[in-house]
């Protein structure tokens, strides 16, 4: 296996906004293009920030290299009642752009929700409810969209990459609350995102909610879902780590799945994978304990190599947990270019963030 790097941090989107949730892919034209949730910064207002606004919404970059980006940001899904959360890019084989998200509709603390909704509290103010995860497509390289399809479930959230399989289907991953314990669903589109269907899930077990997973094809044709976790209850679990990165697998794809097993790796943040042929598995994530930061680590193709992967601490001088929600892409030159939102110890405006990594 090769080493890995840094060779440098940058900043790409930085200004008196609450940038955050990066996901950033290349084009079949050599192009980049990266989307995040844009929302304003209430800090100052309230004392602290939230990833629950109705104003969010999903912005884009894009850039010829993946070096230098736009000045400014531009819209690329915007809800009139609701706030966009978590876009996520992926570009099929055929070139279309397909992008996932998921919404929070905001009313007045004490209104009505749907029942058997999930809900948050806002700023002690407002509820935000969970209205359903979509997705839309684009087969002009991102200019222009179709209209949002509702993927199965209204009480779930999406939040990692898709998968295309060999026979053109795309695969997904959700996850929400059934019975007080968060699962993965596994959902298949026949048609590249017009259509979806549940075929599977992935129950939360060992005491631990499942949330934010992301998925992998290796060659051999092998599925493995990486799922962040969080106790179900901290009180009933006192001896359980925090949030152990959890791995489950399947042969068949994605009907069936093995035991989840779980991880050296932790932090209650998603782990984003990165496919670098030969090179193996670039996996990412936001570390949300002290000292606050990035890290990576690569494995081997299959996946199977957990005992010799070796980590690379990427970054350490975080302004506090609210940080990570990693994506990668490979650059022309072969390196890495990984993005993430962040903030400094010295200010707290969260901006989209990159670290060029290298392979030796």
């Amino acid at each position: 296996m090769k080493k890995l790097s840094v060779v440098e941090h940058r900043i790409l989107c930085k200004d008196d906004q609450y940038n955050s949730f990066p996901s950033i892919t290349m084009r079949r034209d050599g192009t980049y293009i990266m989307t995040f949730r844009r929302a304003p910064d209430w800090q100052k207002t309230f004392g602290h920030v939230s990833h629950i606004d109705p104003a969010s919404f999903a912005a884009k970059l894009e850039s010829p290299d993946g070096n230098g980006w736009d000045s400014a940001p531009s819209v690329l899904y915007d809800d009139f009642f609701c706030g966009v959360q978590d876009p996520r890019l992926h570009v099929m084989r055929d070139g279309t752009l397909l992008c996932t998200f998921f919404k929070w509709k905001v009313t007045e603390k004490g209104d009505p929700v749907p029942e058997g909704s999930f809900s948050h509290n806002v700023y002690g103010k407002w509820t935000g409810t969970l209205v359903g995860s979509f997705s839309i497509r684009s087969t002009d390289g991102g200019n222009t969209w179709d209209e949002p399809v509702q993927l199965p479930g209204t009480n779930v959230a999406i939040q990692g990459d898709c998968v295309e399989m060999d026979d053109g289907s795309v695969l997904a991953l959700t996850y929400g609350q059934d019975n007080g314990v968060s699962n993965v669903y596994v959902l298949q589109s026949p048609d590249r995102g017009l259509t979806w269907t549940q075929i599977s899930d992935i129950p939360g077990c060992d005491g631990y909610h499942f949330h934010e997973p992301n998925l992998r094809l290796t060659p051999s044709g092998k599925l493995v879902a990486f799922i962040r976790t969080a106790k179900v209850s901290k009180g009933a679990n006192p001896g359980l780590p925090n949030s152990p990165l959890y791995t489950a697998e399947s042969l068949d794809g994605g009907l069936t799945w093995s035991q989840p097993v779980p991880r050296a790796h932790y932090s209650p943040s998603p782990f984003h994978v990165l496919d670098l042929g030969d090179d193996g598995v670039f996996v990412s994530y936001g570390y949300r304990y002290e000292p606050f930061g990035i890290r990576a680590f690569l494995l081997n193709p299959e996946c199977n190599n957990w005992e010799e992967a070796e980590e690379l601490i990427v970054r350490e001088d975080g302004g506090g947990s609210d940080i990570g929600y990693t994506s990668a892409a490979r650059l022309h030159d072969g390196t890495i270019l990984l993005t993430y939102y962040y903030f400094d110890k010295t200010g707290g405006i969260r901006y989209i963030a990159g670290t060029v990594c290298s392979l030796q």
